[in-house]
């Protein structure tokens, strides 16, 4: 035998035992994993309460508020955004009205801007009704939790149902209101003449 026989004979050995070697550490390490899968799945059972595997009444309607004062916050933050971008289309309205007009100052651009703010109005108007509703649900909500406690709990804000009317006329929609009286201003001294188009334009 000469020394290249003895050289393949060691190598082949030492692919085996490596071979070996790597099956052993590939199955503890297999074994390993499936151990802790396992009791991280039993850890998981034992870690279940009686609430999380079977909700009680008040857990639904906790939750059930949760839910409500997120569609509340949604609401009142569209409000938010309306009144904002009322602002924001009221003046490039006017300028539109008057390019489509010759560039003549009249009656219709005051006109377009109030329906402007009587469309936001609506729309913001809408969003405060639907958002006292959530609030009434909520607190119906609350007043059944409250029954609930071994103690006596008065701590529940009072909402009170609105109507369609109360919706659109109440204090946070004084904003519409100063809006359209500025147009209503500034239509009448356009009338008296104190306000004009500018030099070159006809009216």
């Amino acid at each position: 035998m000469n020394d290249a026989d003895v050289q393949d004979r060691l190598i082949d050995r030492y692919a085996a035992v490596a071979c070996v070697a790597i099956g052993a550490i590939s199955g503890a390490g297999v074994s390993m994993l499936i151990r802790a899968r396992r009791s991280n799945r039993s850890t998981d059972e034992n870690d279940l309460s009686p609430a999380q595997a079977d909700p009680s009444a008040d857990d639904l309607d906790r939750e059930q508020i949760e839910q409500l004062h997120r569609a509340t916050l949604s609401a009142s933050d569209s409000c938010f955004e309306l009144k904002k971008l009322c602002a924001t289309v009221l003046v490039p309205t006017g300028t539109l009205i008057v390019l489509l007009n010759d560039k003549k100052l009249d009656a219709s651009v005051f006109v377009a801007g109030l329906l402007v703010i009587a469309a936001f109005w609506l729309a913001d108007a809408v969003g405060y009704y639907y958002q006292r509703k959530l609030r009434v649900a909520m607190n119906s909500i609350w007043v059944r939790r409250a029954a609930r406690c071994p103690e006596t709990y008065n701590n529940i804000p009072s909402v009170c149902p609105v109507g369609p009317l109360r919706a659109a006329f109440n204090s946070s929609m004084l904003y519409y209101l100063i809006l359209a009286l500025l147009v209503v201003l500034a239509f009448s001294l356009f009338e008296a003449g104190l306000i004009v188009s500018a030099p070159g334009i006809h009216t």
